[in-house]
């Protein structure tokens, strides 16, 4: 029988009030990103990065990596550069028209903005953070043991208690509602009930880790995870075949395909009730993030010492790197 527990969120908004804590440690001044120059060309070191994730803004394509460095695609100039070496780990990111929110280890929290070229740290809490997303009033990040935190004009509160799984996929929405995912195959949907805002849990049938979760509303959505399990909720969660037994890592909602990746080079489209490969993407590396910009879709995948970024554009495919 499917669990009805409502997990009650707290955070700004929240009836029950807002949760303070310390100050989160933040550097004196945000870093300025290097002034773009066509020489020396750093576009080649951008793939000898780890590469983990991927988003575009506006004028870039934005990748960050775990222990490496983060690059940017110049869309004017139509070239890559390596605009900041610092090593981070960055496991996840998330795009709004010209700022970048990157995630990672020990509640790391790196914000770029693309207009004043600058680079902002913040630590937000003793956790690991594994994945990002933007809502209309700032930011959700999820992570290890159930932290889930909220960013708002008011700064960083935590937005739930009582949930203990890692979890490692988030989706937000307008109107105060979200999907995430996590281990041992939970989900949690943020609802209004009565007149509080709470996280409740979906049974999914499934006890692998769901590692994504991608959707346009919270009526509609594809989860996917370890042993290549899909799934799809139209109000409840049914599995769908995928074809596959790799870890599945990302996903990204482009129409009415939802883009699906993962390790061995794995690249599904879900479209209703049907998953297919994408046999234009030929890598034997893991593919670590998908995202869209406009009618072009775009794939991160890393290997060991191995790098690369694939644009679909139609029947187009350009490659950048080493995988």
């Amino acid at each position: 029988m499917a669990a009805v527990l409502v997990v009650i969120a707290i955070g700004a908004g929240a009836a029950v009030g807002v949760v303070t804590r310390p100050a989160p440690s933040v550097e004196p001044s945000a870093t300025p990103m290097p002034t773009a120059t066509l020489a020396p060309d750093t576009g080649p070191l951008v793939f000898k990065q780890p590469l983990t994730a991927g988003c575009a803004t506006d004028d870039a394509v934005w990748v960050v990596s775990d222990g490496g460095g983060i690059g940017r695609f110049d869309r004017l100039l139509q070239r890559w550069e390596l605009i900041d070496s610092t090593l981070r780990s960055l496991v996840a990111v998330a795009c709004g028209s010209d700022t970048v929110f990157a995630v990672g280890a020990f509640g790391r929290v790196v914000v770029i903005d693309d207009l004043a070229k600058t680079i902002h740290a913040d630590d937000i809490g003793i956790f690991n953070a594994y994945a990002v997303s933007l809502v209309p009033d700032g930011a959700l990040v999820v992570g290890s043991d159930g932290n889930v935190q909220r960013q708002s004009s008011t700064g960083w509160d935590k937005y739930a208690q009582g949930i203990d799984e890692d979890l490692y996929g988030v989706i937000g929405f307008a109107g105060g509602s979200a999907w995430m995912v996590g281990a041992g195959g939970v989900t949690y949907r943020l609802e209004k009930v009565g007149g509080d805002f709470g996280w409740k849990p979906y049974e999914t049938g499934t006890t692998v880790a769901l590692r994504t979760i991608a959707a346009t509303s919270p009526t509609e959505a594809i989860a996917a995870g370890d042993d290549g399990v899909v799934l799809r909720f139209d109000g409840s969660w049914r599995p769908l075949e995928s074809g596959v037994k790799n870890e599945l890592r990302a996903s990204a909602r482009v129409g009415a395909i939802t883009y699906v990746v993962g390790d061995g080079g794995t690249a599904l489209a879900v479209e209703g009730d049907t998953v297919r490969p994408i046999a234009n993407i030929t890598t034997t590396c893991a593919l670590r993030s998908v995202f869209a910009h406009g009618s072009e879709v775009w794939f991160v995948g890393s290997e060991g010492t191995l790098a690369g970024v694939w644009r679909q554009s139609g029947d187009r495919i350009d490659r950048w790197g080493t995988c």
